[in-house]
């Protein structure tokens, strides 16, 4: 598997793929306001600023020169966080790799997990993410906050649609 981080002059060549992608194999579980930010992403927040900070990341995979999944994130998630792995490469690494890369790109990684979506919520734990809060999510779902390399300390726990115990 190659993966690869793109830059603004990748993320030109392969937005309208990577959108289609991600219709066709996210499994109706992407938020729509995560498609949004997708689709509206400048490149140029792939670059890093001044001080060596990234905006967003798009990591890329790839097995025998075919797109096998694709992750993106914004702001350290916190504009938006999606990860998307073909059907015949789900069990083989390719999520775990690309939210590794995104992780070290970005430094920090937040992201919300509806908590019927059982996958995901395993891929996050394993890559030693903490679920930090539980809200409803964009469909009413029960939709747990996970992070890592963030102060907990600064975690939200009280979002606007927390779901009292």
């Amino acid at each position: 598997m190659m993966l690869e981080l793109l830059t603004p002059e990748g993320w030109s060549a392969e937005q309208k793929r990577l959108l289609g992608f991600a219709m066709r194999f996210g499994d109706k579980r992407l938020a729509v306001s995560t498609i949004h930010a997708l689709r509206k992403l400048d490149g140029a927040r792939l670059e890093a600023d001044q001080d060596g900070a990234y905006g967003s990341v798009v990591a890329v995979a790839r097995q025998g020169g075919r797109l096998s999944g694709f992750g993106f994130a914004a702001d350290g998630g916190e504009g938006g966080c999606m990860v998307v792995v073909h059907p015949e490469a789900r069990g083989a690494g390719v999520g775990s790799s690309i939210v590794q890369a995104m992780i070290s790109r970005l430094g920090r990684l937040t992201c919300s997990v509806a908590a019927d979506n059982v996958a995901s919520m395993a891929l996050c734990f394993r890559l030693g993410m903490t679920a930090v809060s539980m809200h409803r999510g964009p469909t009413g779902k029960p939709t747990l906050r996970f992070e890592r390399g963030t102060s907990h300390d600064n975690a939200r726990p009280r979002h606007s649609d927390f779901v009292p115990q």
